[in-house]
């Protein structure tokens, strides 16, 4: 399993890294927190990306 950095997908995919943080933030893009860093497994990220990239399905609330 090997997990991107904000800075490796904004590069990647030609966005600023504030941006990529808040696709995450909203919710849209899978990622994972690990202390104050966030990461983004690489297998999930592309299936993100070819499933068009808009949203990323998320538990709903009670």
């Amino acid at each position: 399993m090997k997990f991107l950095t904000v800075n490796e997908i904004a590069e990647t995919v030609g966005l600023a890294p504030a941006r990529v943080y808040e696709v995450i933030r909203r919710g849209l893009m899978p990622a994972v927190r690990i202390g104050r860093q966030v990461r983004v497994e690489e297998q999930a990220f592309r299936k993100w990306v070819s499933d068009g990239g808009r949203r990323y399905p998320q538990k709903q609330a009670s």
